[in-house]
């Protein structure tokens, strides 16, 4: 692997002229207030405008004609209290060996980032992956640690600007959060899959009915992007979290660490380090993660100011996305208002308001899940539901077994990741209290994190009752789960305090030590990279397998042999494929309601038909059945060759099919008639 960084690095300039590119790029860089403020705030407009004009109108030329006005206006309204002013050094005069060596270090860092990205492009796949890792080269991860290691000394050195050292981590960054966009070749998980058929129809028509209130700012986002700038649908839903994540993220932790901690030597090494928490809703783009995004740079920028503007901008960003991330960060601007307006304001009435604040926060998302839920009581939960979720804030601590020393120290951290978060937060709000005692502005700011937390708290718990119908069990809880994200996004500035103090005391001490923390640094970022994203090991099997080609294939044989309405009982993944190929635009009106004509969602009579063809038995009574629920004459069962006991379910499926066929002995199609 040392060969072909070498080989790389020798295609690139020389040191004497990547001094001088870097010095140029160093000058030019948008990186913290002013280019990049204005690129976020015109992001936050575009979708704030966007979902309104949707929910109230379309975005057809008109609507996207209207957004982009409105955008244009109140841009020029607020960018006097949203654009940081402050303008960063981007000078470097050191002397010349430094110099050689802080490019040298880039010039490595660059190469094994460019290697490791040619190990995930040759890694990509439109097969059925239970993980990205299944493709990717084991050399990625020496890749990936050598330009960890060659980052850190960078950032280490004060010759590097300020700008240039953002970049540099905002590439890291982008690397660390597009594994799954580039290796899964159709697409990664099952929702990207809903929501881009769904832009793809309102691409179209400017619309599409049911209009939600939900979701809104991303289709919005992402159709202007299309039709404006002409960008595939398809790309933009894959890597716009994971670039627009890259691009902001380092610069407002900066910017708070900047502002509230002073210059330390350690900023930027907190600022890569942060990564060891994990970063899985970061490498997907959904509704739910770029909310979580929003409401991340909405709480960072309240932390750094108390510019609650600002903070108002961003969190109505959040919420036109997503209610789970958006009505928490609306919490945090009305308890940020509050606080800018208490002088004001009589005691009594100032702890009134914070304590209806508290009580939104708590009550607020649970309310609105009761109530679509079906409002039912039957469906909430008891004490015993209520025990299971107490348990899931510490997840499953254990210990790791007797494989390679790597995966036991892998899994040491995934097996006690929960335990590790929660030790993370109980430190870091004791020791950010000692360290802020001289920071006022930030100690007033601390309380409203910590109040928040508690609220959203009581939400998981409230949350975690409710039973929803239409989800299948295992995915019950994945409402209430969200909300531990945003706890630890709430908290997420006095984390970051302690990392850099931690960091600080680390670079005091002797070479001999602080070598040993930067080995043991390096193998905790490489360690949470693996574990962000699904894995299959010794230890662990993620189990869900990605759409693949053979899916689609499926698909498209199915619907080029079928002469009449059809249904199709399979699993997501052959259903998101379906979605993938034609969209929403075959369903059944029944009296279940209205069903798509494959098994989706979860909830769907369909899925229930089909898992009991393939976990009882695929005899025609039972597609006879959904046929009739449907009323369909031709019913196809289709079997990955995955799937459990598949073997066994093929061969009963033959005896009683009218007709049945495979794709590349990989997917088997069995077609039923009336």
């Amino acid at each position: 692997m040392l060969s072909e960084i070498a080989h790389f690095s020798k295609n690139l300039l020389s040191l004497t002229y990547m001094s001088k590119y870097l010095k140029i790029l160093e000058k030019y860089l948008p990186i913290k207030s002013f280019g990049l403020d204005h690129a976020l705030l015109l992001c936050s407009l575009v979708i704030i405008w966007s979902a309104i004009i949707y929910y109230l109108y379309a975005l057809n030329a008109i609507g996207i004609i209207l957004t982009l006005v409105l955008t244009g206006v109140s841009f020029w309204a607020t960018k006097r209290f949203f654009i940081n002013t402050d303008q960063d050094e981007a000078k470097l005069i050191p002397q010349a060996k430094t110099a050689i060596l802080s490019h040298a270090l880039i010039i490595i860092f660059l190469s094994s980032v460019f290697l490791a990205g040619k190990y995930l492009l040759a890694g990509v796949s439109d097969r059925a992956l239970i993980s990205p890792w299944q493709t990717v080269n084991p050399r990625f991860f020496w890749a990936y640690g050598l330009s960890a290691v060659s980052l850190c000394l960078t950032l280490a050195r004060p010759p590097v600007s300020r700008r240039l050292k953002l970049f540099l981590v905002s590439i890291f960054y982008f690397l660390s959060f597009s594994v799954a966009a580039i290796i899964y070749k159709i697409g990664y998980g099952f929702d990207p899959f809903i929501h881009q058929a769904a832009l793809e129809i309102i691409s179209v028509q400017g619309y599409i009915l049911p209009k939600t209130p939900y979701y809104l700012g991303e289709y919005g986002l992402i159709t202007i992007l299309h039709r404006v700038f002409g960008l595939g649908i398809h790309a933009i839903n894959i890597f716009l979290v994971p670039a627009l994540a890259a691009i902001f993220l380092p610069a407002a932790i900066f910017n708070f660490s900047n502002k509230r901690l002073g210059n330390t030597p350690a900023i930027f090494l907190s600022i890569l380090f942060l990564l060891t928490l994990t970063f899985s809703p970061f490498i997907a783009t959904t509704p739910q993660n770029l909310s979580y995004l929003f409401l991340v740079l909405a709480v960072l920028s309240a932390a750094a100011s108390d510019n609650y503007k600002r903070v108002a901008v961003l969190s109505l960003a959040s919420a036109a996305i997503h209610p789970l991330a958006g009505l928490p960060a609306l919490a945090l601007t009305a308890a940020l208002t509050l606080n800018n307006y208490k002088d004001g304001i009589k005691p009594v009435v100032r702890k009134c308001i914070a304590a209806l604040i508290w009580l939104f926060t708590a009550i607020a998302i649970p309310l609105a899940l009761f109530l679509s839920s079906g409002s039912n009581l039957k469906n909430v939960g008891g004490f015993k539901v209520l025990l299971v979720s107490f348990l899931n804030i510490f997840g499953h601590p254990n210990s790791s077994g007797q494989e390679s020393l790597v995966l036991n120290f892998i899994y040491l951290i995934a097996y006690n990741y929960h335990f590790l978060i929660i030790i993370i937060i109980v430190l870091s709000i004791y020791l950010s209290a000692r360290k802020l005692k001289a920071n006022s502005s930030l100690l007033a700011i601390r309380p409203i994190l910590i109040s928040l937390s508690s609220a959203l708290l009581v939400a998981y718990f409230l949350s975690s009752q409710i039973i929803f119908n239409n989800i299948i069990y295992y995915e019950q809880s994945g409402f209430a789960e969200r909300l531990q994200v945003a706890i630890i996004i709430f908290l997420l500035p006095l984390i970051i305090i302690s990392l850099n103090d931690l960091i600080g005391q680390i670079l005091k001490r002797k070479t001999i030590t602080i070598i040993i923390w930067l080995a043991f640094g390096t193998s905790f970022l490489c360690a949470a990279l693996y574990i962000s994203y699904p894995r299959i090991d010794q230890y662990y099997n993620s189990r869900g397998y990605s759409t693949s080609a053979n899916d689609l294939a499926a698909v498209s044989s199915i619907e080029n042999e079928a002469r009449e309405p059809y249904i199709v009982l399979a699993n997501q993944q052959v259903s998101a494929g379906a979605l993938a190929t034609f969209g929403f635009n075959h369903y059944y009106q029944t009296k279940a309601g209205e069903l798509y004509f494959y098994p989706i969602p979860t909830g769907s009579p369909l899925y229930a038909y089909y898992l009991d063809m393939v976990y009882k038995s695929p005899n025609k009574s039972r597609i006879n059945e959904a046929m009739d629920l449907t009323g369909v004459n031709a019913g196809y069962l289709v079997i990955n060759k995955y799937w459990y006991q598949s073997g066994r379910i093929i061969n009963e499926a033959k005896l009683e099919a009218d007709k049945w066929w495979t794709i590349n002995n990989e997917v088997f199609v069995f077609k039923y008639e009336r």
